[in-house]
């Protein structure tokens, strides 16, 4: 079943690039919620944890001269060109892109020879030649470092500090703003201390790699902590099923890629006719049997359709991508066989009756899909239920 994604909130919203807290969690190969409860505390970053293996090198690149431009021809005009570097970076590379700040970007080169990272970076160089001037650039559009990574494992704080130091001495070379540099030449030593100050090691650098440490901990933190709000935001807390917000965007999303592919999806609107009966017990039975019922929904489900709790009670809607009214209708039989059997264990015997529109055809925005499903569904309760009506 594909569930509501919180991969969105790992995506500049400007370019398409991965954000910062993709950038860390994508070095570390771990999110947050991945470490053991024991290491969560600034001591787990002491772990090695990029995986050298993965990336032989690391492209950063930090554009010159965005705040001339966004006071000379506004900020929107500035965004233009951040979401040109972003386009450009991607279409060029191939490989994973990230925006870390308002205008830096890392590109994460997974392994190659030199010579062709080399060759990379020329042609970003050259493309970017061609169309700065366009954009009102004076100069070379971007500062660039190249880090060739080394195969030793490397924490991602003293990763960061080989990066700002890279980028660092480009700025102060005049003579070219692009450099290759090795990891290991950067005599990073690890930091063993956690705390602020140490007596061993008084001086500032000691108090930047811990203000390093410190910022990625609460990125990657903050990182768990939205991904379990956003987990339970969009979950229904009796069915464990995705709720009807997770669903709207669902849906929004569903037309979107349809649009886009010419393809059709379908939605099932589900209402069981048998709830009554369980709330006649408790509504602890009732509960229990929309549990029953989504266990159900989910064992009959192909991998790329979803599945959601709609309004209330045992109300559910399905979206089954690529999929013809007609089809719709015969994974909407499967469903209603699957129920009435799976129900003989149950304390009542249970139906559902299902209400089903496609798209385009039935409407080409969420409430027009939305109104011909219930009114289909409608018509399944109004014919005696237990069955699956089409939308007119």
């Amino acid at each position: 079943m594909t569930s509501f994604s919180s991969e969105q909130l790992r995506i500049d919203p400007l370019t398409g690039c991965k954000n910062y807290l993709g950038f860390l969690e994508t070095l570390a190969n771990h999110s947050l919620s991945d470490v053991p409860m024991e290491y969560r505390s600034i001591g787990f970053l002491e772990k090695s944890w990029i995986n050298e293996t993965v990336f032989s090198a690391v492209f950063f690149i930090d554009m010159n001269d965005l705040r001339n431009l966004n006071q000379s021809k506004g900020f929107k005009y500035g965004d233009s060109a951040i979401h040109w570097m972003g386009i450009l970076l991607q279409e060029e590379s191939n490989s994973e892109v990230f925006r870390i700040g308002g205008d830096d970007f890392i590109v994460l080169l997974k392994i190659a020879t030199r010579e062709g990272h080399l060759e990379l970076a020329e042609r970003i160089i050259k493309r970017m030649e061609r169309e700065a001037g366009q954009l009102g650039f004076p100069d070379a559009a971007a500062d660039m470092a190249l880090i060739f990574l080394d195969q030793s494992p490397t924490s991602l704080d003293t990763m960061l500090i080989k990066m700002g130091e890279a980028m660092a001495t480009v700025k102060n070379h005049q003579e070219s703003h692009f450099m290759a540099f090795n990891a290991i030449d950067f005599k990073i030593q690890a930091q063993t201390s956690n705390t602020w100050r140490s007596k061993d090691n008084p001086d500032v650098s000691h108090e930047v790699r811990w203000i390093s440490k410190i910022n990625i901990y609460q990125v990657l933190e903050m990182g768990r902590i939205l991904d379990d709000a956003r987990q339970e935001a969009f979950t229904d807390a009796i069915s464990n099923l995705p709720n009807m917000k997770a669903a709207l965007h669902n849906l929004q999303k569903s037309i979107q890629n349809s649009t886009a592919n010419h393809r059709p999806f379908s939605v099932l609107l589900i209402d069981g006719d048998n709830i009554r009966a369980y709330n006649s017990i408790n509504y602890a039975a009732g509960d229990e049997m929309i549990r029953e019922m989504s266990a159900v929904f989910k064992n009959n489900l192909r991998p790329s359709d979803f599945v959601a709790r709609w309004r209330s009670g045992d109300e559910f809607i399905v979206v089954l991508p690529d999929t013809s009214i007609e089809g719709a209708q015969i994974i909407g039989e499967r469903f209603r066989l699957a129920v009435k059997e799976a129900s003989k264990g149950w304390s009542f015997p249970t139906t559902i009756s299902i209400g089903v529109a496609s798209y385009p055809i039935h409407g080409d925005d969420v409430i027009a899909l939305i109104d011909k499903a219930e009114a289909a569904n409608k018509h399944a309760k109004d014919q005696g239920k237990d069955r699956v009506v089409l939308a007119d």
